[in-house]
């Protein structure tokens, strides 16, 4: 009898394993249902707005009821994607900044309506905005920086399909240049610096000073 070995398989060092999110499923749900929350329609496995799916077929069918997985997210506070925006600059023009928001929104829930802005949060220093898919998180920060300058910083998680987005709107713009890389680098490093100052304790410069 023949011995049969098992194939080996090789992962790249650099590609991303897939990860799992909860709230989206790969299989098409039957017929045609309706999103009792925000009217959204599911056709041929997407979600699109009600308007749209009318114009794509006049006599669309609804077959039931379904909530869509962005109005889950909302109702469970379980975002994807978060922007956080940093500094003094961007207040003194708020409104053009949520307006460019906004905006963004619109025009990624016209190629897929379930990237949608959830909530915001408004701290002491910093405004959050939790959408609910990374690729909204991802375009919102170089609208960002493409309209207001500054930097944008992109963090992904290593466990779920996650983004944050920190845009620093004090700082100057890199103008994406190719030898902008590390100066982009030293910036950020410094804004974070700024933002969370590390202090000694007293504890510990003693114990500096004397093992010198």
């Amino acid at each position: 009898m023949k011995n049969i070995i098992p194939k080996r398989t090789y992962t790249h060092q650099y590609k991303e394993t897939a990860r799992h999110d909860p709230y989206r499923s790969q299989c098409k749900p039957q017929g045609i249902p309706l999103c009792p929350v925000c009217k959204a329609v599911n056709y041929q496995g997407r979600w699109v707005a009600s308007a749209s799916a009318k114009a794509l077929r006049p006599s669309v069918l609804i077959t039931g009821e379904l909530e869509c997985p962005a109005c889950k997210q909302q109702q469970d506070r379980f975002a994807l994607g978060v922007v956080e925006l940093h500094g003094e600059n961007w207040k003194a023009k708020k409104d053009l900044v949520l307006n460019t928001i906004r905006r963004t929104e619109e025009i990624a829930r016209n190629r897929n309506d379930q990237e949608r802005v959830l909530w915001t949060k408004n701290l002491k220093n910093t405004l959050k905005v939790y959408v609910s898919l990374p690729d909204l998180a991802r375009q919102i920060g170089r609208e960002l920086e493409k309209s207001f300058q500054g930097i944008s910083e992109y963090e992904h998680s290593t466990e779920e399909p996650y983004l944050r987005v920190r845009w620093w709107s004090d700082l100057p713009h890199m103008k994406h240049r190719p030898d902008s890389l590390i100066p982009r680098k030293k910036k950020l490093a410094a804004a974070h610096q700024d933002e969370h100052p590390t202090h000694k304790s007293k504890a510990f410069r003693t114990r500096s000073r004397r093992a010198g």
